[in-house]
This record gives C-alpha cells, sequence and structure tokens, in this order.
C-alpha cells in the first residue's frame, strides 16, 4: 500500500456514504398574504353557472384598450379605492391583470374592503393562452 493509499484509507469509511438531511421546512410566515385563485378553467365554468361572477380588469385604460374579455369591468387599480361602489357586494368579483401580479394586491385589498374576491390565475395572459375569448384592437 503506498503513502496515497494509506492516506486515502484515513479518510474513508468501510459504511456507504450517507446522504445528507434534507433542509427543514420553512416555518409559515404568518405575514404572508394569502388570497383565493381562480383559474381560467375554473373561471370559464363560473361564467356559464346561473350566478357568474364579476370580471373585474385593473389594467391601465392603454392595455384594457388593447385587450380585453368582453365580460369584464374595467376600474384601473389606481381609481378603484374611490369607486368601490361601483362594485356588488352580493356577487363574487374575479379580478384580473395582465399577468395575475397586481390582480392579486387588488384582491386582498378588496377582500380587506368586505368584498367576496379572487384572483385569476396568470391574468388575461393565461386565460387567452387557454382558450379563452378576447377582444383586440386592430389598427385601422
Amino acid at each position: 500500500m503506498g503513502f496515497l493509499d494509506r492516506r486515502m484509507s484515513l479518510f474513508s469509511t468501510a459504511d456507504t456514504p450517507r446522504k445528507p438531511a434534507p433542509p427543514p421546512e420553512p416555518e409559515p410566515d404568518p405575514d404572508e398574504i394569502k388570497v383565493p385563485e381562480i383559474t381560467p378553467s375554473e373561471l370559464r365554468t363560473a361564467l356559464e353557472s346561473s350566478r357568474p361572477p364579476l370580471v373585474l380588469d385593473v389594467r391601465e385604460q392603454y392595455e384594457w384598450s388593447q385587450v380585453h374579455m368582453a365580460e369584464s369591468q374595467h376600474i384601473p387599480m389606481g381609481s378603484l379605492p374611490v369607486r368601490l361602489d361601483e362594485l356588488p357586494r352580493d356577487r363574487t368579483i374575479v379580478v384580473m391583470c395582465a399577468h395575475g401580479s397586481r390582480s392579486f394586491g387588488v384582491t386582498h385589498y378588496l377582500i380587506e374592503q368586505g368584498f367576496d374576491a379572487q384572483n385569476l390565475t396568470g391574468g388575461i395572459t393565461r386565460w387567452h393562452q387557454q382558450g379563452g375569448e378576447v377582444v383586440v384592437r386592430t389598427r385601422q
């Protein structure tokens, strides 16, 4: 046995190597904001029900002008606090934006104001990608 072999034998074990322990699960953050979410396919089903939700588009006017759902009501996010009286309190509100990030915050805000609200996962982008109908402005 050579010098290198003896050194290696000092550091090796006959046992099989052990896998490192997995990291512990993170503790739930009590301050984490959670809101109910609805997928495009679930929204499609809900819109066909006898009591469809109100779809609220909170994108800016220029975004809404380019593409929107025909069934949606449009109130830009920044205008919402002064226009809350335009929203029904006896009906679920599905909030949408372009990708679902802004609408997540708006959904949380509406819930804090006493509304029954859900965030559309993926926004109008995912809605359209999964076959949802949209109105598109065409240039003339």
